[in-house]
C-alpha cells in the first residue's frame, strides 16, 4: 500500500460530482489492526495525511461529518461515536480531530454506516457515507444486507468505499457489495497501478445523464429517468421534428390526461430526429442504452428483476414521488 494510492483515491471522493449543496459522513476504520506498517509506517498515519489531503480539496458547499469506531475501547462493538455533525465544513476541526484518533478496538462496520445513514437522516434526505476500512465486519452483522436495507428505504443513500489495503477474502467482498448495493464506488486503494485500473471500470460502467429537464409550471415533480425504458403499456407514438428531444416528450405526456409515463428514443434509433412513446397505466422499466424515461408522480413503476448494468449496480431509480396510484 503506498500513500500516493490513498490520497488519490481519496481526492476522487472529495471531487465527486452532484454533491454541491448536500452532506456526507467520512466513516473511518479506527480498529487495532489499523497499526499494522505499511512500507515503514503504520496505516493510522497514512490514513490521517490522506485525510489532510482530502479536506484540502474538499467542497465548501458540502456539509462534511466524521464518523469513527474502535476508537476507543477494545473488544466493543458499540464503540462507535460521530465526532463531527454533518453540519457545514470545518477543515481544521476534521484534521485535528482525526489525528487525535488512537485504534484500539473491533470492526462494527454495519453498525456504523447505520448510524451515519441516521445521521444525516436518510429516509428523508439525499445522504452520502464514505466509508475507509482495512478489515472486515468482526460484529456478527452483514454490511451486504445493511446496504440493500438502506437503499431501499432512503430518499438517496449513497455509500463509497475504500478497501485500504484489503486481501481478497470476505472482507473485500462485504465492501464491494456494500457499495455496488447502494450505487456507489468501491475502489481498492493498494497500488497505484490497481487504483487507476478500479478507477477506469468506474467511468466506464457510470450511465451518462441526461441534460436537466426544462420544468413544466404544471407538474414541479417530474423526473428523467436515464437510460431506462418504460414499456408493456403504449397507447400511442409520434416522430420528432429537428430540434425536439426528451424533453418534448415529456410536455407532450403533461398535456395528456391519458399519459402516465413516457419514453424518448435517441435520434437514428428508430426515426431519424428521435420518437416519443406515451405509456397509461403502472409501466415496467428495464436498461435502454439509447433512451429516457420519466413517469408522472403518484404512478407506480415496476422494476424488472434484470434491471441492472454489469458490474450489479442498479443503473436508475424509480423518482422518490413514484408511489402506488393505480
Amino acid at each position: 500500500m503506498c500513500l500516493r494510492s490513498l490520497l488519490a483515491t481519496l481526492l476522487l471522493l472529495a471531487n465527486t460530482p452532484g454533491l454541491a449543496g448536500e452532506r456526507a459522513i467520512l466513516v473511518l476504520d479506527a480498529s487495532g489492526s489499523m497499526w499494522q506498517p505499511v512500507d515503514g509506517r503504520s496505516k493510522v498515519e497514512i490514513g490521517r495525511d490522506a485525510v489532510d489531503t482530502m479536506l484540502a480539496n474538499w467542497n465548501p458547499e458540502v456539509s462534511l461529518g466524521l464518523m469513527a469506531y474502535g476508537h476507543r475501547r477494545r473488544g466493543d462493538c458499540e464503540d462507535i461515536e460521530l465526532l463531527i455533525a454533518p453540519e457545514g465544513f470545518d477543515r481544521v476541526a476534521m484534521s485535528r480531530t482525526v489525528r487525535g484518533l488512537n485504534a484500539l478496538g473491533m470492526t462494527p462496520i454495519t453498525a456504523a454506516v447505520r448510524r451515519a445513514a441516521e445521521a444525516l437522516r436518510y429516509t428523508e434526505h439525499k445522504a452520502t457515507v464514505i466509508l475507509v476500512s482495512d478489515g472486515e465486519e468482526t460484529c456478527n452483522a452483514d454490511p451486504c444486507a445493511l446496504g440493500a436495507e438502506l437503499a431501499a428505504q432512503g430518499i438517496d443513500f449513497t455509500a463509497h468505499v475504500i478497501g485500504f489495503d484489503l486481501p481478497e477474502g470476505p472482507a473485500r467482498d462485504q465492501l464491494r457489495c456494500l457499495a455496488r448495493e447502494t450505487g456507489g464506488r468501491y475502489l481498492e486503494a493498494r497500488d497505484a497501478a490497481e487504483l487507476n485500473r478500479a478507477l477506469g471500470e468506474v467511468v466506464a460502467a457510470a450511465p451518462a445523464e441526461p441534460p436537466a429537464p426544462e420544468r413544466d409550471p404544471r407538474d414541479e415533480t417530474l423526473a428523467f429517468m436515464p437510460c431506462v425504458d418504460l414499456y408493456e403499456s403504449d397507447y400511442d407514438h409520434f416522430d420528432l421534428a429537428p430540434g425536439d428531444d426528451a424533453r418534448t416528450c415529456q410536455a407532450r405526456c403533461l398535456a395528456d390526461d391519458r399519459c402516465d409515463a413516457w419514453t424518448w428514443t435517441k435520434p437514428g434509433w428508430q426515426a431519424e430526429h428521435g420518437r416519443c412513446w406515451l405509456k397509461s397505466g403502472s409501466p415496467w422499466q428495464r436498461n435502454c442504452d439509447d433512451c429516457t424515461s420519466g413517469a408522472k408522480p403518484g404512478v407506480k413503476v415496476f422494476i424488472d428483476e434484470d434491471f441492472v448494468d454489469p458490474s450489479g449496480r442498479l443503473e436508475c431509480r424509480v423518482p422518490a414521488s413514484a408511489s402506488a396510484r393505480r
